[in-house]
């Protein structure tokens, strides 16, 4: 029998493994909107010059950022006091 030592590939956990944002590809959804909405959207992308995905992608994106008060307010909470009040 062989004595040696030998070591074995090492296996990675699926959280090591995880890719960053920045390089998982994108993904695709189909949704269901009134006439209107479509129709609305579909000038809008024509007036900005960009594809009708491309905005909505823009606007589901955009719409997820905490807007500045948001982060403003949550910053504000967080913070501790640093200095006593008289």
């Amino acid at each position: 029998m062989n004595s040696k030592t030998h070591s074995e590939p090492r296996v990675h956990s699926l959280s090591t493994l995880r890719l960053k944002p920045a390089f998982r590809s994108p993904k695709r959804v189909t949704i269901t909107m009134p006439n209107a909405t479509f129709e609305q959207l579909q000038s809008r992308a024509e007036g900005e010059g960009r594809s009708l995905s491309n905005l909505a992608a823009f606007l589901l994106e955009s719409s997820l950022q905490p807007s500045v008060k948001e982060t403003s307010a949550a910053s504000i909470q967080q913070r501790p006091l640093d200095r006593s009040f008289h």
